[in-house]
């Protein structure tokens, strides 16, 4: 049976969750919950962080305190020295890749990457960014990424209501034709590499 897992929901309410369990969905990492009614036998939710940050110390600063038990933490890097930060840090789980950090994604980051074992994460809003000139920059560094460092790629929605949410049919497609990369890997992109992630963050799936 296949789990498909969400790794970035932005907001999460009660019709959301319906179509996302509809679709095969078996949990999600959700920034705000607007239900308290989702039965944990339908989905299973998990907390998630963002943060931004645009220097070492603001990374330092904003991730102070912030619980690592059962949440997932995303970095949107704005600079050079938060992206690098980021790649080292235990407490970091994925690395976003968008229009605003794609410049500081370089091969000595994905270096840094590979080396602690930092998946890439990419929305599927990113990877449909209206802008052809970025879109081209973004699925290059990310072509690169999987070359070179064979980590995963996390493919997550972004979705804020529910027609945002990751259709696994066409979004493993998608991904093969862009990426031309094989239909088994896409698949894990949005199951077995997300769920790795949760799981060692002790959540039972």
């Amino acid at each position: 049976m296949r789990i498909y897992i969400d790794l970035w929901i932005k907001e999460l309410d009660s019709d959301t969750a319906n179509i996302l369990w509809k679709l095969g969905f078996k949990a999600v990492a959700v920034e705000k919950l607007n239900t308290d009614k989702i039965k944990p036998n339908d989905i299973v939710v998990v907390k998630k962080k963002v943060i931004e940050a645009r220097s070492r110390q603001e990374l330092r600063e904003r991730l102070r305190g912030v619980s690592r038990e059962h949440s997932i933490i995303s970095i949107k890097p704005y600079s050079i020295e938060a992206a690098r930060m980021a790649a080292h840090d235990s407490r970091v789980d994925t690395i976003i890749i968008d229009k605003d950090t794609l410049k500081y994604m370089d091969k000595n980051q994905f270096s840094l990457m590979k080396q602690f074992s930092k998946p890439l994460e990419v929305s599927f809003k990113t990877l449909i960014e209206p802008n052809s000139r970025v879109k081209a920059m973004i699925y290059r560094r990310i072509n690169y990424y999987l070359l070179y460092t064979k980590l995963p790629l996390i493919v997550s929605s972004e979705a804020t209501k529910w027609n945002e949410v990751l259709v696994p049919v066409s979004t493993i497609s998608f991904l093969t034709t862009l990426f031309n990369i094989d239909s088994r890997d896409a698949l894990l992109s949005i199951s077995n590499y997300p769920r790795e992630i949760l799981v060692r963050k002790g959540v039972s799936i």
